[in-house]
């Protein structure tokens, strides 16, 4: 069963987890607990003031923050990244019972998009990985095989390697609409090009940004403390799709698990799941301002399906 990730740079991985006590043990220790109580406390405080203001954000407040998560050059004329390919979890440096548990957490998100999801044996496109080093980890990762990084630019490496809790790096394939390969260059001399026969469109662009692999990088002492949950959803905001978390979030998101401030909510929020929806929604190839403008509309589609669902519950609307 393939639950555990055994393939690229799979060395390095055991090299940085062999002598680590499984994580479940983290949640049980003391100091593991302390922290862990102290997050539930602060997110019951956030969850009663950032709620409403969820509810009561608007269209131009949840676009603004939509964008500020969103890596994206130029969200006017370039589709955002996502998932083409079905999707494969794989988690190292976690007991297999518990890399099974968030697995199976992530893949329900993807369901929840309508992605399609690849059963256990499968070769692992989405990788967790819980180290004591990320910013070792992933300098190793590049000395050791430097060709999936070459597309990569000095900027982008820099910023990967800057010091943090998590490190993302996303591995994006141009393709055209119809899912033909574009050549990748690492200049501006000789730039990929391709032919293709399709009408001119002010609506969708004629490529789209398939997303072949993702590794989450999370150092394992910044996440004592949080679930199994929280970790397995913020790796899907970060992994399914690509963005920054940044340092302030106006509306709640588990974006802001590792920030100093939080909020730290328990799962994904109404807000991640409309961001996941806008992005997964329609076709891969419309620019990324499109998807983010829907996301204040998937917001409130969200929420109002869950107060419909409230008011069944309670006996106060007809079924």
């Amino acid at each position: 069963m393939m639950r555990i990730f055994a393939g690229l740079c799979v060395s390095l991985l055991l090299a940085g987890t062999s002598a680590i006590p499984a994580m479940a043990q983290d949640y049980a220790n003391e100091s593991g607990r302390e922290v862990r109580e102290e997050r539930l406390q602060r997110a019951e405080q956030d969850q009663i003031i950032v709620t409403g203001e969820a509810r009561e954000a608007s269209r131009s407040e949840v676009r603004r923050q939509a964008r500020a998560i969103a890596v994206s050059d130029n969200i006017y004329d370039v589709p955002l990244a996502r998932f083409e390919q079905p999707l494969c979890p794989g988690i190292a440096g976690l007991t297999a019972d518990t890399a099974g548990l968030m697995i199976d957490r992530i893949r329900e998100n993807a369901r929840f998009v309508d992605m399609r999801v690849q059963d256990d044996g499968c070769n692992p496109n989405f990788i967790v990985a819980f180290v004591d080093d990320g910013q070792a980890m992933l300098e190793r990762m590049i000395d050791e095989s430097p060709r999936r990084f070459q597309y990569l630019s000095s900027v982008e490496k820099r910023e990967m390697l800057e010091p943090g809790p998590v490190r993302v790096w996303t591995d994006v394939q141009p393709a055209s609409r119809d899912g033909m390969r574009i050549g990748r260059g690492r200049n501006l001399v000789n730039p990929p090009s391709m032919r293709a026969e399709m009408a001119h469109s002010k609506i969708y662009t004629t490529i789209r940004r398939d997303i072949e692999m993702v590794w989450v990088i999370i150092d394992r002492d910044a996440a004592r403390g949080m679930s199994l949950m929280q970790l397995a959803d913020y790796a899907t905001m970060r992994g399914l799709v690509r963005t920054d978390p940044g340092d302030d979030l106006d509306i709640s998101s588990i974006l802001g698990l590792f920030n100093s401030s939080g909020p730290w909510p328990e799962t994904l929020t109404d807000f991640d799941r409309a961001y996941l929806t806008a992005v997964y929604d329609s076709i891969p190839n419309l620019p990324a301002a499109r998807k983010i403008g829907r996301v204040s509309e998937e917001l409130r589609r969200i929420e109002d399906a869950r107060e419909e669902a409230e008011l069944r519950d309670a006996g106060l609307l007809a079924e």
